[in-house]
């Protein structure tokens, strides 16, 4: 017979230990992991970053091995959801299934205060689509615009269309890149450029 995991145990058990874990009812091995999956949590809502926090929870319990720690960490973003791992996009489209359903149950009863539901709910469901964009934003609008480097030399700008930088000689690119990203020159560099 395979032992049961902590997920198998029922919801009141896990609240009963969480609200008082002198008297818990659960087996030993899952009050260890509830503890490690609760501490995991805590770790995740400063250390975002899954790499970082099981090292962490490794720090704090050395006896656990990378993958219950992994485990421990999916676990906890799994119950204990924090605005970093809250899936808007989920959520967002099951708010507007809901609404078509809810709509489609009072269209289906027929009722006079049925049809006030539906009102409310279409109201709802504009709420929850917002407006219509004014315009489609095109994915190729980068492709139709030409973007350009302006360089000034004494008094003269020339323009170099960054679509063609890769046609310059490589000692001219070099040289751009040094006169964009380089910091100030001191007395002696300017006598050489002068000389040079």
């Amino acid at each position: 017979m395979s032992r049961k995991s902590l997920q198998d145990n029922r919801y009141e058990l896990i609240k009963a230990h969480i609200l008082d874990p002198e008297n818990s009812p659960l087996p030993q091995e899952h009050k260890q992991q509830l503890e490690r999956i609760i501490d995991a949590s805590r770790i995740l809502e400063k250390n975002p970053m899954q790499k970082q926090a099981v090292a962490l929870l490794r720090a704090k319990y050395p006896d656990t091995g990378r993958t219950q720690a992994y485990e421990d960490i999916r676990l906890a973003v799994k119950l204990f959801n924090t605005l970093h791992t809250f899936d808007f996009d989920f959520w967002h489209s099951w708010l507007i299934n809901d609404i078509v359903k809810n709509i489609e149950r009072c269209r289906n009863l027929g009722t006079a205060k049925a049809f006030g539901v539906i009102a409310s709910e279409h109201a709802n469901l504009i709420k929850a689509l917002g407006d219509k964009p004014e315009e489609i934003v095109d994915p190729k609008r980068n492709e139709k615009h030409a973007f350009y480097i302006l360089v000034q030399n004494n008094n003269t700008q020339v323009k170099l269309d960054i679509n063609d930088l890769h046609k310059l000689p490589v000692n001219t690119l070099q040289e751009l890149n040094r006169a964009l990203f380089a910091k100030e020159i001191n007395d002696t560099e300017a006598e050489e450029i002068f000389n040079s």
